[in-house]
């Protein structure tokens, strides 16, 4: 059992590392916008890569704090139903949700997402705006995502798990 815990405060620690060092990823993003907002404003002088870096950034930003997020609980979910039930049958619930749902669609997601980003290495795929932004590494996130969130996903679940089994927080 030792082990286990081990190992589940080994993956949460490295979400926490990952939602920590990825969220400053917001200020690239709000020197990016200000930066565009000076050279169109002030210097009449816009520029034709920003749109395409900042919505890159963004999306990095938002697709690396996914498990993050999903570490501290802050998804969207719609308790009104459930709030009323008692803890275990939440963590019954939280378990088939986990493994009807979640798993799948982020294996699917990883796979997908693989392929994806695969063929757009391999085709080294750019933006079809002026600026002609490289794509590929965008796409890379995409698994990279998938993989974090699957680790975390297992951490729940097997959190849940053994709330289910021992009455009891992991």
């Amino acid at each position: 059992m030792e082990l286990i815990r081990k190992i589940l405060k080994g993956i949460d620690a490295v979400t926490e590392w990952t939602g920590l060092i990825f969220s400053w990823t917001v200020l690239l993003l709000m020197g990016v916008m200000v930066f565009e907002v000076i050279t169109r404003r002030l210097f009449n002088s816009p520029t034709v890569w920003t749109f395409d870096i900042s919505t890159q950034i963004y999306g990095f930003h938002f697709m690396l704090l996914a498990a993050y997020t999903l570490l501290h609980k802050k998804h969207i979910s719609v308790d009104i139903v459930v709030m009323h039930f008692s803890s275990k049958l939440r963590a019954l619930i939280e378990l088939f949700t986990y493994a009807v749902f979640f798993f799948p669609f982020m294996i699917i997601i990883f796979h997908e997402g693989f392929l994806y980003a695969r063929e757009s290495w391999a085709i080294r795929e750019v933006s079809y705006s002026v600026f002609a932004a490289p794509l590929y590494p965008i796409k890379t996130v995409i698994p990279v995502v998938a993989a974090l969130l699957l680790l975390q996903g297992a951490s729940q679940f097997i959190k849940r798990l053994y709330y289910v089994a021992k009455g009891r927080e992991l």
